[in-house]
């Protein structure tokens, strides 16, 4: 029975050594920031990633980090013929009964404004291979415009509430009804490796689908841009806007 036992922890231990080695991590469990300044999380250096750790705002209710821009790769990209420079980071959420890793999130150069760039992180929402719940400060320097099947696909500027962009729309819909939208940064919707469509930033991902749940005169699109997440607030018939 001894032996048994033995085996199985054994086998365990492999599994779990295996587990972290597939995803090419080695750090202990906590919440962290990933990018070129730390090489991904791939180091040895013990200060380097317990800096890169997200720690708990009280006030905020949000987690955070912070990106020393200097030490991020910007790469210029090419979209017909206009040139952005972007770099990217990663939320990586290490734990022992397996690890989730957020999206590629982009940073445009143009938008950076201090040498240290804060990431935020809504724990809740985050979710495996995708943006949402995750975000940081470079994204309220920028404008960022809604598009979808309500408007023809024609970008709209939302107006910056502070923390967060909102437009509303004001056409009807019938409980049931369904819109699709994209949210880029321009009317020209360059970058286009920052068009947000509710779950990733991507040139080419599928749009989000909304279905209506009442009958509505109209709707806003609020976009929380430090944790990347969209809300559809819906203007029931008779309700004051």
């Amino acid at each position: 029975m001894k032996k048994v036992l033995i085996l199985l922890f054994f086998s365990v231990f492999l599994f779990s050594g295996c587990l972290m080695k597939v995803l090419d991590l080695s750090v202990p469990e906590g919440i962290y920031v990933g990018y070129d300044g730390n090489n991904w999380l791939q180091t040895d250096d013990k200060t380097l990633i317990e800096n890169s750790k997200f720690t708990y705002d009280e006030n905020l209710k949000l987690y955070k980090a912070t990106i020393d821009a200097s030490n991020i790769i910007f790469n210029e990209i090419d979209n017909n013929g206009n040139k952005f420079n972007i770099g990217y980071y990663k939320v990586y959420y290490v734990k022992s009964d397996g690890n989730i890793v957020s999206d590629s999130i982009p940073i445009l150069k143009s938008a950076v404004t201090q040498n240290q760039i804060t990431v935020y992180l809504d724990l809740d929402k985050l979710e495996a291979g995708k943006a949402v719940g995750v975000g940081d400060d470079t994204n309220l320097n920028m404008n960022w415009y809604a598009a979808g099947t309500f408007n023809n696909w024609t970008p709209k500027q939302m107006n910056n509430m502070g923390d967060y962009f909102e437009i509303t729309i004001n056409s009807s819909y019938n409980k049931g009804d369904n819109i699709e939208y994209k949210i880029p940064v321009s009317t020209t919707w360059m970058p286009w490796q920052m068009i947000y469509n509710g779950e990733v930033y991507s040139d080419s991902s599928q749009n989000q689908k909304y279905t209506f749940k009442n009958n509505v005169t109209g709707f806003k699109i609020k976009f929380y841009s430090l944790i990347s997440y969209v809300e559809i607030e819906e203007i029931k018939v008779g309700d004051s806007q």
